[in-house]
C-alpha cells in the first residue's frame, strides 16, 4: 500500500501518516520547498519511515509532480487549510487515476461560514466545547496542552481511508472515494455525557478543577506527589478498607455515591489524610493489588519512561535506523499489537535535505493503467457505508468500547450488540434516577438510557446470558458468521465465560478480535482495574496541564475513553485489512493506558533530548504569544486566540485599535514572548466587556485564529455546525426524533445519514438474528426466550 501525506504541519495528516507508516505503507511525505522545519521531538515522534518529497503546491509544476506520485499510491491525505485544497484543487490531483482514496482533514470541513478560517488546538477546543468543562469554577478555563483535536482526527482518518480502500478492493471497477473531515466536528463528537445532560435534562455540565463530576474521582496529593482515584460505587466497599474504615461501608455520609458528592470536601479531606504519608506507589499498588479499586497516580514523564509495566509489556521501541542522539531515544510504540506476533517497529525520520530516493525510482515507473470504473462515470457507492458486508459483536460497555464500535457502525458495519439481561439496569429504578431520561419513570426505564442511545445507534441488539451453556453456544454460532468480536471486559472475564480467544477462533479461524482492558492483556498490572478518570494521571497529561507548576490538572473528562474508543476503531481496521491480504485473523491486544500515552508522545520525546521536566504553561504557549484564554462579557464567558507570526500579530492589532504595535515590548516574536504577562493584560483588558461571539467573528474575519469558549447549550447549536447539516435527528425508542452529535466525516459530499438506525431497544432483534441469521426454528427461539436465555426486558 502507498500513501501520499501532503502537510506543510505536523498534525492530524502527520498523525494518520505515521499509523500507515507503522503497520507497513509506503508513506511519502510531501512538503512545500519553504516550510518551517518542524520541532526535533515532532519530527521523531511523527515522521519515522516516511519518505520525504519536496513538491511546492503552490505552482503548476509542483502540483504536476505531486500527480504523477498520486497516481502511483493507493491514498492521498492533507491536512493543507480548506483555502488551497479548494481554490488548487489539491483533491484532484492524480486526475482520474489513483489513489482511490483522497482525503482532507481541516479545522472547519471544506464549506461552511468558517470553511476558510484558521484554527488552533486551543481554538477547536473552545468551540468544540472541551475547553470550557477544564480547570477550576471561578478560574478561566483551562487549555489541554498538546494535540487531542489532530491526532484524533489523524485517527479518524486513517480508519476511514482503511474502510474505503476494503471497499473498493471488493469491486471490480471501484470508483475514486473524496472524503472530507472536519475537526471540529470530530471533536464535538468526542463528549461523553456533555450532550445528553443539555438535551435531556436541560442541565449544562461545567467546571470542577480536578473532580468528575459523577462520582468522587479526581486527583489528591500525597509524600511525594499526587495520586488519582476513579471511586465508582462498586469500587466503595474495598475502598472503604482501603482507608482503614470499615465503619464508612454502610450508615455513613459517606456510604452512598450521592452522600459522597454531598460531602465532597470532608470526604476528600478525610482520603487525603489518610494517605498522607503513602508515596503515590504506594497507593497504585496497594489499591489494585491488595484491593482491587480504580486507582492511579500523577506521572511525570521520567515515571512514564521508568514504568515497569510499559518496560515489560515492550512499549518502548528503538528507533530503527537512527544516529546521533536519537539513537538513544524510546518512542512510544503501538497501543495495540496482534498477540504472539512481535510488535511493529518503530523507524527514525529521514533526513529532510532531498528527496528520498526511492521517489525518483517511484516516478521513473509507468503509472498503473486507468481504473476504467472511474472513467466510464458509473454511480459511486452508496456514500457512507464501506464496510457494508462486515458483521461485528458488541460486547462493550460504558465509553470506550461503544464508542469504537459506533464508529465501524456509522461506517455500514452490521454491529450486533450482544448484550446481558441485566446490562441497561432494573426493569424498575427509583425516581429522580439521572441517568434515565424523565427520571426513569417513563415506560421501559431500561430503554431510555440517554448516554446509552447516544453511543449505541446504527445497531441491532441481541440479550443473551452468556453464563448459560446454551447462551454460548448460540454466541459461537454468531461468531461463526461474524467478522470481528470487541469487549472491553477485565482480562479474566473471556476466559471465565470460556469464551476467551481459543474458542472464538475455533469457531471462527478468520474472526478479529479485539479486546481492549484497561492496561492491556499482559504485562504486571494486566489484572489491574481502570477508568478513564484514574488513568488520565498516569499518561503524563497532568505534568503538562495545570495553572502554574504547583497547580497540576486534570481534565475531568475521562480523556482516555475516547482515546482508547478511537484508536480501537483503527485496531479492528487495522486487523481487517491485513485479513483482506493475508486471510489470517488475529487477537489484537489493546491497551487503553497505552493508547492514552500516544498522546504525549511529542512530548516525551522531547524530555529525552532534553532531560528536563516541562513546565506547565496554563494557558500559554512555549513558542507562541499572544496565546490564550481572555474574560468577555458575561460571568463565564470566554475566548481562546493566538497570533502565530507577524501577519496574525498585525491582523489582531488592527482590529483591537489598541497601539498595541508601536509598544516596543511588543515588537517582535521575542519580545511578546519575554513581555507575554502583560501581553495578556492588555488583551484581557480589551477583551473584557465584549461579546465572545461577535468578537470571534472580527478576529476570524481577518485571519486571527479564535474560538469562543462554548457550553453544550451552545456548541449543540453552533451555527457553522447547523450550515453543514453535521447534527443527526435519529428516533430513539419510545420518543420523538432527538439531536445527537454526527458524524465527522462526508463521503463523497454525503454524510450518509438517511440509512442511520436509532439505539435499539433490549433484545429488539433477538428473533432476527437468533432465527433468521442463525437459523433456529421459531419455536426454539421461543424457548429460549421461555428459559431466559435470551431476553427483551431486565430480569429484575
Amino acid at each position: 500500500m502507498r500513501v501520499l501525506e501532503l502537510s506543510d504541519q505536523e498534525g492530524a495528516a502527520a498523525f494518520a501518516g505515521k499509523l500507515f507508516a507503522r503497520w507497513g505503507a509506503e508513506v511519502f511525505k510531501a512538503e512545500s520547498v519553504d516550510r518551517t522545519p518542524p520541532a526535533p521531538a515532532e519530527n521523531v515522534y511523527l515522521n519515522g519511515g516516511k519518505r520525504r518529497v519536496t513538491a511546492d503546491h503552490h505552482t503548476a509544476a509542483g502540483r504536476a509532480r505531486l500527480g504523477d506520485l498520486a497516481a502511483r499510491c493507493d491514498v492521498m491525505l492533507t491536512d493543507l487549510p480548506a483555502a488551497e485544497v479548494l481554490d488548487l484543487g489539491l483533491l484532484d490531483v492524480g486526475g482520474p487515476r489513483a489513489p482511490l482514496v483522497r482525503l482532507s482533514i481541516t479545522p472547519f470541513g471544506l464549506s461552511g461560514p468558517y470553511a476558510r478560517y484558521p484554527a488552533t488546538e486551543a481554538t477547536l477546543l473552545a468551540l468544540g466545547g472541551h475547553t470550557f468543562l477544564m480547570g477550576d469554577p471561578g478560574r478561566e478555563p483551562l487549555t489541554m496542552p498538546g494535540h487531542y483535536a489532530a491526532y484524533q482526527a489523524g485517527s479518524f482518518a486513517y480508519t476511514a481511508a482503511l474502510a474505503a480502500l476494503l471497499q473498493a478492493r471488493r469491486e471490480s471497477a471501484p470508483a475514486p472515494r473524496r472524503l472530507e473531515l472536519s475537526m471540529i466536528e470530530c471533536l464535538v463528537g468526542l463528549h461523553q455525557m456533555t450532550d445528553t445532560m443539555w438535551l435531556t435534562n436541560g442541565h449544562v455540565r461545567s467546571r470542577h478543577g480536578n473532580r468528575f463530576e459523577s462520582s468522587p474521582g479526581t486527583i489528591l496529593p500525597c509524600k511525594d506527589g499526587w495520586f488519582g482515584m476513579s471511586l465508582v460505587p462498586q469500587f466503595w466497599m474495598p475502598f472503604a478498607l482501603m482507608l482503614g474504615r470499615p465503619d464508612l461501608v454502610e450508615g455513613h455520609q459517606f456510604s452512598t455515591n450521592a452522600g459522597r458528592l454531598e460531602h465532597r470536601d470532608a470526604f476528600e479531606a478525610l482520603v487525603q489524610q489518610t494517605f498522607a504519608d503513602w508515596t503515590k506507589q504506594r497507593v497504585f499498588t496497594e489499591g489494585q493489588e491488595t484491593w482491587r479499586v480504580a486507582v492511579g497516580y500523577v506521572a511525570t514523564l521520567a515515571d512514564c519512561l521508568a514504568d515497569r509495566h510499559l518496560a515489560a509489556r515492550g512499549f518502548w521501541r528503538p528507533l530503527n535506523g537512527a544516529t546521533g542522539s536519537e539513537a538513544a531515544l524510546r518512542v512510544p510504540g503501538s497501543p495495540f499489537r496482534f498477540v504472539g506476533e512481535p510488535p511493529p517497529p518503530e523507524h527514525a525520520p529521514r533526513p529532510r535535505d532531498a528527496d528520498d530516493p526511492g521517489v525518483a525510482e517511484l516516478l521513473s515507473q509507468p503509472p498503473p493503467a486507468s481504473d476504467a470504473g472511474a472513467e466510464s462515470g458509473r454511480p459511486t457507492p452508496p456514500p457512507a457505508r464501506p464496510l457494508a458486508g462486515v458483521r461485528l459483536l458488541d460486547l462493550t460497555r460504558v465509553w470506550a468500547g461503544p464508542l469504537a464500535a459506533r464508529i465501524l457502525a456509522d461506517l455500514g458495519a452490521d454491529v450486533i450488540a450482544v448484550e446481558a439481561p441485566i446490562g441497561r439496569g432494573p426493569a424498575t429504578v427509583p425516581a429522580g434516577t439521572s441517568t434515565y431520561a424523565a427520571g426513569g419513570q417513563l415506560a421501559e426505564p431500561w430503554n431510555q438510557q440517554p448516554l446509552f442511545n447516544k453511543l449505541h445507534r446504527n445497531r441491532r441488539s441481541l440479550c443473551v446470558d452468556l453464563k448459560t451453556a446454551e447462551g454460548r453456544a448460540l454466541f459461537l454460532r454468531l461468531v461463526a458468521a461474524s467478522d470481528v468480536v470487541i469487549e472491553n471486559f477485565s482480562v479474566r472475564a473471556m476466559p471465565s465465560l470460556g469464551l476467551g480467544y481459543a474458542q472464538l477462533r475455533a469457531a471462527n479461524p478468520r474472526i478479529v478480535y479485539v479486546s481492549m482492558p484497561a492496561f492491556g492483556g499482559g504485562g504486571p498490572y494486566r489484572n489491574y482495574v481502570g477508568y478513564g478518570p484514574s488513568l488520565e494521571p498516569m499518561i503524563g497529561l497532568t505534568a503538562l496541564m495545570g495553572y502554574s507548576d504547583d497547580e497540576p490538572r486534570v481534565t475531568a473528562t475521562a480523556l482516555v475513553d475516547p482515546m482508547a474508543g478511537v484508536t480501537a476503531a483503527a485496531a479492528a481496521l487495522t486487523a481487517l485489512e491485513r485479513r483482506d491480504r493475508t486471510g489470517r485473523g488475529a487477537h489484537v491486544d489493546l491497551s487503553q493506558y497505552e493508547a492514552g500515552l500516544a498522546l504525549v508522545g511529542e512530548a516525551l520525546v522531547a524530555y529525552q533530548l532534553s532531560g528536563r521536566e516541562p513546565q506547565r504553561f496554563g494557558n500559554a504557549h512555549p513558542t507562541i504569544a499572544p496565546h490564550g484564554v481572555y474574560r468577555c462579557e458575561g460571568p463565564d464567558d470566554w475566548i481562546a486566540l493566538a497570533a502565530r507570526d507577524k501577519d496574525e500579530w498585525r491582523a489582531l492589532c488592527t482590529v483591537a485599535e489598541r497601539g498595541w504595535e508601536s509598544d516596543p515590548r511588543f515588537a517582535d516574536h521575542a519580545s511578546r514572548l519575554m513581555h507575554r504577562e502583560a501581553l495578556d493584560a492588555a488583551i484581557n483588558t480589551w477583551t473584557d466587556g465584549q461579546d465572545k461571539l461577535a468578537l470571534m467573528r472580527a478576529l476570524l474575519a481577518t485571519g486571527v485564529p479564535a474560538g469562543a469558549i462554548l457550553a453544550s447549550n451552545e456548541y449543540l447549536h453552533e451555527p457553522h455546525l447547523e450550515a453543514r447539516g453535521y447534527f443527526a435527528e435519529v428516533r430513539q425508542p419510545l420518543t420523538e426524533p432527538q439531536r445527537f452529535d454526527g458524524s465527522p466525516l462526508r463521503w463523497d459530499g454525503e454524510r450518509g445519514y438517511a440509512a442511520w438506525l436509532p439505539a435499539p431497544r433490549l433484545g429488539e432483534h433477538n428473533v432476527e438474528v437468533v432465527g433468521d441469521l442463525l437459523g433456529y426454528p421459531r419455536e426454539e427461539v421461543a424457548r429460549l426466550q421461555g428459559t431466559g436465555v435470551i431476553a427483551n426486558r431486565p430480569l429484575q
